[in-house]
């Protein structure tokens, strides 16, 4: 495997905290490119990561870390709720 670029492995972490083992595909829906090119960059068959792919990946990263604190306000929500019922 070829080594990889900084923004290489900087995607490639990001997708793995984002997504585990199957990164590529969550990754690509969020950052709207195709699956295949994040496959080619993790495997270091495209060494030129553009700045276009790159803004595209962080955009994509930051809506989705939007997400995961929206859903984890809602669950902390209910498990107080569910804790209340408890005491009641």
């Amino acid at each position: 495997m070829a080594k990889l670029s900084p923004r290489a492995v900087r995607i490639v972490a990001a997708g793995q905290a984002l997504a585990g083992d199957r990164w590529q595909s969550a990754l690509a829906r969020a950052a709207g490119v195709p699956q295949s090119l994040l496959a080619m960059i993790a495997g270091g068959e495209r060494r030129v990561v553009t700045d276009d792919v790159y803004r595209k990946v962080a955009e994509g990263l930051a809506k989705e870390a939007d997400r995961v604190r929206a859903v984890g306000l809602k669950l902390d929500k209910m498990a107080l709720q569910m804790l209340r019922e408890l005491e009641e």
